[in-house]
């Protein structure tokens, strides 16, 4: 019995460290490709200005108090919001990444979230000097998140604040507002 016993322990223990280890793998490719899409996006921004009219992307640019007026409660602030998207003729665009910077009462706050064809979050970045600059990235895949890390740590999911879950809602916040902006016409 005992042997028998000994026998199921080490066969349940061997089972879940191969689910996990499936698991891990079908994460890690995940990331994989969330960072190759990554890099292929970041490429074509990088090169959009010098490609012009032969780039692969398009740019909606908008700037929040563009003129400086000191804000209520604030003093200095300006946003600005840029959307990459891609176009084809007769469909609707593409959002393909958001980068938003903001400058309010002296600090700054980075953000990119990266979407997929499909329109899916699939990774967001912010660094915040409101929260001592960390650098927060945000993997995902259907809409959960699969990675996180500050400063290049990994964290442990279930250790994601409330507030971490507000950078996800930015992410769709901004996907929404590019979707009504091209719902007008």
């Amino acid at each position: 019995m005992k042997i028998k016993n000994l026998f199921l322990a080490i066969t349940a223990i061997c089972l879940c460290s191969l689910m996990y280890g499936q698991t891990n793998q079908s994460v890690e490719k995940t990331i994989r490709y969330i960072r190759k899409e990554y890099n292929l996006v970041k490429s074509q921004i990088a090169t959009l200005e010098k490609d012009g009219y032969a780039g692969e992307l398009f740019c909606l640019h908008t700037i929040d108090n563009k003129y400086g007026k000191s804000y209520p409660g604030v003093g200095v602030y300006r946003g600005e919001l840029f959307f990459y998207y891609e176009a084809e003729g007769g469909y609707p665009p593409i959002l393909r990444m958001v980068i938003e910077k903001v400058n309010s009462a002296g600090k700054t706050i980075y953000f990119e979230a990266l979407y997929s064809r499909e329109s899916e979050v699939l990774f967001v970045f912010e660094k915040n000097e409101y929260d001592n600059n960390i650098a927060k990235r945000f993997y995902f895949q259907d809409g959960s998140i699969v990675k996180y890390s500050e400063n290049n740590v990994d964290i442990k999911l279930d250790t994601i604040s409330d507030e971490n879950i507000w950078i996800f809602r930015a992410a769709s916040a901004h996907k929404t507002r590019f979707d009504i902006f091209f719902e007008v016409e």
